[in-house]
Formats: structure tokens, C-alpha cells, sequence
């Protein structure tokens, strides 16, 4: 019984709440899903996760916030729905652009777990840009018990490989392939928010939220053997009226790592005191922390 109640909740949240509403004008999706997103039961796992938050940044009102990260979760995976049923060059009117990408030459795309990503790979599409995207692997195994979650996970990632015109490339090996591709021109998009339990090499201090915490140096040390810049870049959310906007930082060489790493760390402190919702990986936050101290005593 508790297995068909788990399939049916991670049915409601995979498919049905997030893809009904997709198909609306986006002010009413936008506010079904507002609502939709105030039931405690949705996503309560990584609501569960982000409890954690005021302990880092100031939060006045937990419930509002839990709501917001609900809202932040339902619109990920509504993004999927909506992303499927369109040309991979299409854009919508209610995501806004800052910035540009290069004119020319491969690069690296380095974002976030930060609000709803699968927008970067649709704004190098629109923009003419190819590009390959750079992931842990999604083992079926993880997910025995919830079949669906890896269904809609493998679903999300071949969407990703429809958008960027090119297969995944799932770490760890995954630099050959990587380099090849930044030498055939085309760019790499890579989340460096990713703590030791996840990335366990090549992680380097960072001071991030007040604390003492890492991050790892492969998407670095990537652009400076392909010799090609990198360029930050998050999207944004506006809660209060649903509307998004892909940000594109400035493109920089890569070295010296700690020096561009604190710089990476400084950028993502911001975005997420200033959104702490938005931030994807609040459950992964102590842990990180522990584990980053580890690194720095050698144990």
C-alpha cells in the first residue's frame, strides 16, 4: 500500500501538477501553479531539505519561504512539459535575457542549482550556440523505489540532449569527451555548485553563506586545456509575477582557480540571499559543509 501511495504522489507531482497548467496562457499557469504549490505535501522532500536555510540566511517568514521553494520545484518540472511539446529553437515571451553569449568559439556555460535551468540550454540553442551538458550519471538502480522519479529524470535529460543537439556527458570519464567537443566548437554547460559527496576531486576552499565550504576546479581546468573562456550564467526568478530571466555574466579566462573560484562562490552567496528558494541544494548544505572540513584536515 505505501508503495501505490508513493507512485500515485510522485504522479501528481511529476506529471499531473505540473503539466496541466502548462498548457494555459502563462499569468493563469503561472498562478494555478502558485497555488497548487501551497499544499505542504508537494515535493516534501526537498522542502523537508531546505528547513535548514535560516540557519545560513535570514528567512522572516518559513512558510512563505517552504512555499516558494515548492513553487521553484513545480515550475522545474513543469518546464519539462512545456519544453517538450516546442521546437528546440523556440522561446517564450515571459523569459527575459541579460546579457550575451560569445559571438564566436566554444566556452564553457558554468551555472547553478539555482532556479530552472533547463532555460540556459534553450537560450545557447536561440542563440545559434551547440553545446553538450555535463552530468553525473542516473543510475535506475538509486531509484528502485521510485520508478517514475527515474523515468521523469531520463526524460528531462533527453530533452536536454533534443535542445543542445548533442548526447550527455555523464561524469566521472567524461573529459575526452568534453575537449572533443569543445574542439569541434562546441560549448560545454556545467554546474559547479556540486559538493565533495558528489565530486570528490579537485575541490578547493571557498567561503560561501559564512562558511567555510568548496568547490570543484574540473570545469576550470577544462576551459583552460581547451583554451576557451568561461562564462557564468543563472536564471532568475520574479515570484511575485512569475516572470524569469536568463543572466549571462561576462566571459572570463578561467585561471587562477582560487581567485575565479571565489569569485563563482561570491556570485552564488548573492543569488541566493537574495532568493534563498531558488537555490536547488539546500539538502545537500550540511553535509557539504562537514565534508569540505574533512577535505581541509585530510581526513
Amino acid at each position: 500500500m505505501s508503495d501505490l501511495r508513493g507512485r500515485l504522489a510522485d504522479t501528481w507531482m511529476l506529471s499531473i501538477a505540473p503539466g496541466w497548467p502548462s498548457h494555459l496562457p502563462w499569468p493563469l499557469a503561472y498562478a494555478c501553479y502558485r497555488a497548487l504549490a501551497r499544499q505542504r505535501s508537494l515535493y516534501a522532500d526537498f522542502a523537508s531539505g531546505a528547513t535548514c536555510a535560516p540557519d545560513y540566511v535570514p528567512i522572516g517568514d518559513v512558510d512563505a519561504f517552504l512555499h516558494d521553494v515548492r513553487t521553484m520545484h513545480l515550475l522545474d518540472v513543469a518546464d519539462l512539459a512545456l519544453s517538450r511539446r516546442k521546437p528546440v529553437e523556440w522561446w517564450p515571451g515571459h523569459i527575459d535575457i541579460s546579457g550575451a553569449w560569445p559571438k564566436s568559439g566554444a566556452f564553457v556555460a558554468v551555472t547553478f542549482h539555482y532556479g530552472t535551468g533547463l532555460w540556459i540550454c534553450r537560450a545557447l540553442r536561440h542563440a545559434g550556440h551547440r553545446s553538450m551538458f555535463l552530468s553525473g550519471r542516473f543510475e535506475r538502480d538509486a531509484f528502485e523505489a521510485r520508478p517514475l522519479l527515474h523515468r521523469y529524470g531520463a526524460e528531462r535529460l533527453g530533452e536536454v540532449e533534443r535542445i543542445t543537439g548533442s548526447p550527455i556527458a555523464y561524469r566521472p570519464g567524461a573529459r575526452g569527451t568534453l575537449l572533443d567537443a569543445l574542439a569541434r566548437g562546441l560549448s560545454v554547460i556545467g554546474l559547479i555548485d556540486v559538493p565533495p559527496r558528489l565530486a570528490p576531486r579537485g575541490q578547493r576552499p571557498v567561503e560561501l553563506l559564512g562558511h567555510r565550504a568548496s568547490l570543484p576546479e574540473g570545469l576550470l581546468q577544462l576551459a583552460v586545456d581547451a583554451n576557451v573562456p568561461i562564462v557564468p550564467c543563472w536564471v532568475e526568478l520574479d515570484f511575485s509575477s512569475g516572470r524569469r530571466r536568463v543572466v549571462i555574466g561576462e566571459a572570463r579566462v578561467a585561471a587562477p582557480f582560487d581567485a575565479t573560484l571565489g569569485g563563482i562562490a561570491a556570485t552564488l552567496d548573492r543569488l541566493i540571499r537574495e532568493a534563498p528558494a531558488a537555490w536547488m541544494f539546500w539538502r545537500e548544505w550540511n553535509g557539504w559543509l562537514r565534508d569540505a572540513a574533512a577535505l581541509r584536515t585530510g581526513q
